[in-house]
């Protein structure tokens, strides 16, 4: 019986996975990407106010893409998702005709929120981040595919706040 149980079960969970994947697909304007780019694939995207620039992103699971940056007091090869930007619908509306290159895969992460405690399943928010190697660093920088350094790191604070320097 429990096996029975536990087939029906996955087969309802891929059933459901799979009716709201085309729930929306036809419903929401902000699925825009192919299946040709898979969750977590770095991305180079023509910016909607300077189309000469690009600007660095990453796929999310529902193939729209968001700007990435690095924290200035943090380990450079681990990117964050931008904050600025969240205001800026644009980002969830890009095509494939808008991704001017295309970087591999960056490895995902979630890093806890230090002021909070404790970590991912124990009642404190995370944030994502995605690492990649250094040598896409350089080539970023010599293509000139724009990806800011926010003065959000773990000093960010003190700094503020004129202590600890």
């Amino acid at each position: 019986a429990i096996l029975l149980l536990l087939v029906v079960s996955h087969s309802a969970t891929a059933w459901i996975q799979r009716s709201s994947r085309s729930y929306r697909q036809a419903c929401s304007s902000t699925f825009a990407l192919s299946d040709n780019y898979l969750e977590n694939d770095l991305v180079a995207v023509k910016s909607e106010k300077d189309s000469s620039n690009s600007r660095f992103c990453v796929v999310k699971p529902d193939n729209t893409v968001v700007p990435l940056c690095q924290h200035e007091d943090d380990v450079e090869t681990d990117l964050f998702i931008d904050p600025r930007c969240y205001e800026e619908d644009y980002w969830g509306k890009v095509e494939d005709e808008n991704v001017v290159g295309t970087y591999g895969e960056g490895w995902y992460g979630q890093r806890p929120v230090p002021s909070l405690g404790g970590g991912p399943g124990y009642g404190a928010e995370a944030q994502e981040i995605w690492s990649i190697d250094e040598d896409l660093l350089v080539q970023l920088d010599e293509e000139n595919v724009e990806l800011p350094i926010l003065d959000m790191g773990i000093a960010h604070g003190e700094k503020a706040r004129g202590g600890a320097f």
